[in-house]
């Protein structure tokens, strides 16, 4: 029996590395999040975007069509002014958001927590 090919195991060897590294980034910006206090600004709904996550390779869309995630984005700018903030939400936050809604943000870190409109 021949030898494993050494390309073979340079390549397994990166991905290993690739996978970690990335596991290792998204438990320390959690353990970032959590640990950030709970800050809370004025602001105003600038934008929204929904899109359509797949999770299937093209040949296998055109011999059954994929269902679709949905991945849902809203951007928010300080009344003050300031930088826009943009944040992942799930789709019921999502759909109470109007484009121009004012009201006050919370979030920690980069992760959001609520949006409360003014009355």
């Amino acid at each position: 029996m021949s030898k494993i090919p050494l390309f073979f195991i340079i390549v397994l060897a990166i991905i290993v590395v690739a996978a970690s590294f990335r596991f290792v980034q998204q438990r320390r910006e959690k353990a970032d999040n959590d640990a950030a206090p709970l800050l809370q600004k004025r602001v105003v709904v600038s934008n929204k975007r929904e899109k359509a996550l797949n999770d299937r390779r093209s040949r296998q869309q055109q011999v059954t069509p994929a269902g679709t995630t949905m991945r849902y984005e809203a951007s928010f700018k300080p009344e003050s002014g300031g930088l826009e903030m943009t944040f992942r939400l799930d789709e019921k936050q999502y759909h109470q958001l109007t484009v121009g809604d004012k009201g006050v943000l919370s979030y920690k870190g980069s992760r959001f927590e609520g949006f409360d409109p003014a009355p």
